[in-house]
C-alpha cells in the first residue's frame, strides 16, 4: 500500500474515476472524443465551401454560437464540467473564422482600396497585405482573449509566457535562420510555391524585412490559436501526447482549401501536419509558445515569399 498507488474505477457512465476523485475518459470515450474534437475543429473552416455569402455567414455564426453552448452546458454538468473549456476554445477559433471570412473583404474593399492576385490571396499591394495580415493577427489576439476572459484564465495558462530558455529555443532559432537560407537555395529553382519573377540575392534581400514581418504575424496567430489556446485546452482530456496529436490535425485539416500550391496534399502531410507536431513538441518541452512560433516563421517564409513577390 504505497503513497503513489491510484486506485482505478470504471463507472458505468464510461468514466474511469481515480482514487483521487478525478474523472477519466475511457479508452473508448477518449477516441469517440478526439474523433469529435477534430470535426468540431474543422467546422469553422468548413463554411468556406458555402457559396452564399448569407448562408456561409449564418451557418459560422450557428457553428460559434452552438460551440459556446456547448461549453456552457458542459460547465453546468458534474460528469462534463473539467472538459467544459475544449468546447470553449472551439468557440475562440470559430470566433476567429467568422471574423476573417468578412473584415478582410471588408477592409479591401472600403479601406485600402486593393484586391488580390493570382499569386497572392491576401492583397495586390504590400501595405495591403502587411495591414490585412495585421488584421488577422489583432482577430486572433482579440478572439482568445474572449475566451481567457470567459474562463477566467490567464495568458501564462495557454503558454503565453516566456519559458525555459534550452533546446526548444536552440531548434526554434536554428530552423529560422535554417529554412530563411533555405527557401531561397530552394525556391529560386523550383515550381513547389511558385515565385514571380526572377529571384536574385539583392531582391530577397529588399524583400526580408517585409517577409519576416508577415511571416512572423502569421506564424503567431497559428502559434497562438492551435499551440497556444487549443492544446492547452485538449491536454485537459487527452494528455501531452494525444493532444499534440489532435490539435496537428486539426491544423493540417485548416489547411485543405489553399490555393498557393499546385500540390496540396503534399504541403499537407509534409509540411503542415509535421509542424503541427514539431511546435507542439517545442511549445510542451519549452512551456511557450515562442519556440514553436521561431521554427514557423522560418517555414512561413518560404510561403510569403512567393506572395509578396507577385505585388513588389
Amino acid at each position: 500500500m504505497g503513497m503513489g498507488r491510484i486506485v482505478v474505477d470504471k463507472s458505468l457512465s464510461g468514466h474511469v474515476t481515480t482514487s483521487e476523485g478525478r474523472p477519466q475518459l475511457s479508452v473508448g470515450r477518449k477516441a469517440a472524443f478526439a474523433v469529435a474534437c477534430v470535426a468540431a475543429g474543422f467546422l469553422p473552416m468548413s463554411a468556406g465551401y458555402i457559396h452564399s455569402s448569407v448562408v456561409r455567414f449564418v451557418y459560422g455564426l450557428l457553428v460559434t454560437v452552438v460551440m459556446l453552448a456547448l461549453a456552457l452546458m458542459a460547465r453546468r454538468r458534474s460528469a462534463w464540467r473539467r472538459y467544459w473549456q475544449i468546447p470553449l476554445a472551439f468557440f475562440g477559433m470559430a470566433l476567429f473564422v467568422l471574423a476573417d471570412n468578412y473584415v478582410p473583404d471588408f477592409l479591401r474593399a472600403n479601406v485600402l482600396h486593393v484586391g488580390t492576385t493570382s499569386g497572392n490571396p491576401i492583397a495586390s499591394t504590400v501595405s495591403g497585405t502587411i495591414i490585412i495580415q495585421f488584421n488577422e493577427l489583432l482577430e486572433t489576439v482579440l478572439a482568445v482573449l474572449v475566451v481567457l476572459w470567459i474562463s477566467r484564465s490567464s495568458l501564462s495558462s495557454i503558454y503565453f509566457r516566456r519559458g525555459r530558455f534550452g533546446r526548444a529555443y536552440v531548434i526554434g532559432i536554428i530552423g529560422l535562420v535554417g529554412f530563411y537560407v533555405l527557401t531561397y537555395r530552394v525556391l529560386s529553382h523550383s515550381r513547389f510555391i511558385p515565385v514571380h519573377g526572377t529571384l536574385d540575392v539583392n531582391r530577397y534581400l529588399s524583400l526580408t524585412p517585409t517577409l519576416l514581418v508577415v511571416a512572423g504575424m502569421n506564424a503567431f496567430l497559428e502559434e497562438l490559436l492551435f499551440r497556444g489556446l487549443l492544446m492547452s485546452k485538449l491536454n485537459i482530456a487527452f494528455g501531452p501526447y494525444l493532444a499534440t496529436f489532435v490539435q496537428a490535425v486539426i491544423f493540417a485539416s485548416w489547411h485543405v482549401g489553399i490555393t498557393y500550391t499546385p500540390v496540396v496534399l503534399v504541403f499537407i502531410v509534409l509540411d503542415v501536419f509535421p509542424l503541427g507536431l514539431l511546435a507542439g513538441y517545442l511549445t510542451r518541452s519549452s512551456g511557450s509558445i515562442l519556440p514553436g512560433w521561431l521554427f514557423h516563421i522560418g517555414v512561413d517564409i518560404a510561403i510569403y515569399l512567393p506572395f509578396l513577390s507577385y505585388v513588389s
